[in-house]
């Protein structure tokens, strides 16, 4: 099934994204980990594609297991670095003979060693070119990225909206967010794609934020503010293991329940193959399994004004 076609028919949509590792080894280990997965009845999974296409062998066999030996729905990750437009055209008859029908398009990251992303020679230069090219096929759902609080190559908010909304016109089916840790960034990008006319389901990725290290780097990386509370005790308990799982929780619930009281249609959790984490996320979200009143549906009810005030915290 493609998965534009579950937020139609359903209230709220639960989907993880995992990563591929590198050795056949550690991928027969995460099969095993997801025959657990499976029990907390995730909608489906998205497998991510290595840097630079280096897991890409391996993003194609888990996304077939987890279609084809799993049952669940299966999101394959596409990106433009490092292919022409023919290797593209392989990989995509690749996914379409393994039955996965739902791709998750985008540029990708500059190839490791390199500061700025160039156009491959005889390759896409931008998601829109991809996802554009994936359409032609008219055979994929397509799932592009989202960036609420802007791009990180991108300072121009309002021209990171116009490219967000050209992913849409070009054929793109939802738009999953990147990771955030205050709401207000995604409700308020939310509410103005929707007024810009988007209306695919926008769909916030979640993150639980339990290592200090790991997530000050990604936030720089990736351009993501962090709470100054927040910090400031990841900071006090940086040699805490345990504490700073705690701490990562308590932001992560907050942040979910107030999510889900502004409408949302679904949630993406970056679940990192932590099987702890699709655990307790999951008990964390049982209660909207049967919610009917959505974003989609009342966006008015659930929209911002521009100039509120959520709180910070979350």
């Amino acid at each position: 099934m493609k998965v534009a076609e579950l937020y139609r028919q359903k209230s709220f949509v639960f989907s993880i994204e995992i990563y591929p590792p590198k050795t056949q080894e550690s991928l027969e280990r995460l099969k095993i980990k997801l025959k657990e997965f499976r029990s907390y009845h995730p909608d489906f999974i998205s497998v991510t594609y290595g840097a630079g296409g280096s897991t890409r062998e391996n993003t194609h066999e888990l996304a077939s297991y987890i279609q084809n030996d799993l049952g669940i729905e299966a999101m394959a990750h596409l990106t433009c670095v490092s292919h022409t437009r023919l290797e593209i055209e392989t990989l995509l008859e690749q996914f379409h003979q393994s039955g996965i029908e739902n791709l998750m398009a985008l540029r990708g990251d500059p190839p490791s060693g390199k500061n700025h992303f160039q156009r491959p020679s005889r390759g896409f230069a931008y998601a829109v070119e991809l996802i554009e090219s994936i359409r032609v096929l008219n055979g994929f759902c397509i799932g592009a990225a989202g960036y609420p609080e802007g791009h990180v190559e991108n300072p121009d908010r309002e021209a990171d909206l116009r490219h967000q909304k050209a992913k849409v016109d070009a054929g793109a089916e939802l738009l999953v967010s990147q990771f955030f840790l205050v709401n207000e960034f995604f409700l308020k990008w939310r509410d103005r794609l929707h007024r810009g006319g988007v209306r695919v389901p926008i769909i916030p990725g979640l993150l639980l934020p339990s290592s200090a290290e790991a997530l000050f780097r990604m936030s720089k990386l990736c351009g993501v503010s962090i709470p100054g509370s927040l910090r400031a005790k990841l900071e006090r308990f940086a040699n805490d293991p345990g504490a700073l799982k705690e701490i990562g929780w308590n932001h992560l619930e907050a942040q979910t329940e107030s999510l889900l009281r502004e409408g949302i249609e679904g949630v993406h959790l970056y679940a990192l193959n932590r099987l702890e984490t699709v655990r307790r996320f999951s008990q964390l979200i049982q209660p909207v399994s049967g919610r009917h009143d959505t974003y989609s549906e009342n966006p008015e009810k659930y929209s911002i004004a521009e100039n509120s005030k959520i709180p910070m915290t979350v």
